[in-house]
């Protein structure tokens, strides 16, 4: 289990340094426009309502303003402060959800675990 977790996180960073490093070159990384673009994902796949997107939205731009200072300076962040955050992440948005919703965001995370982190 602490392998897979150990995997999914190492997909998340390379995700996020991949994103900061071609953005910063590319594409002018924005955390509120990543924020707004997974908040956008759930109201077509969640159906949330507009209170839950405005909480979510709040959230997912607070996430990534975090992420993104665990990278300034470069090199490889510690993966335990990434862990803590996504766990503190998945609690508020287990708040903001309701079960239904949850359990079918739980789902999808799931599958994108399987995907980018090898099924571990």
């Amino acid at each position: 289990m602490k392998r897979f977790i150990l995997s999914l996180m190492a997909a998340a960073v390379m995700f996020i340094a991949g994103s900061a490093n071609a953005s910063a070159q590319d594409f002018n990384f924005d955390p509120a426009q990543m924020a707004q673009m997974r908040v956008d994902h759930m109201k077509e796949t969640l159906k949330i309502n507009k209170d839950q997107a405005t909480k979510l939205l709040d959230l997912f731009k607070k996430e990534s303003e975090e992420m993104m200072k665990m990278f300034e300076g470069g090199g490889m962040p510690d993966m335990s402060k990434i862990e803590e955050n996504m766990k503190k992440q998945d609690e508020a948005i287990k708040k903001v959800l309701t079960a239904e919703q949850y359990k079918k965001y739980a789902e999808e995370q799931k599958a994108m675990r399987e995907q980018f982190g090898g099924g571990f």
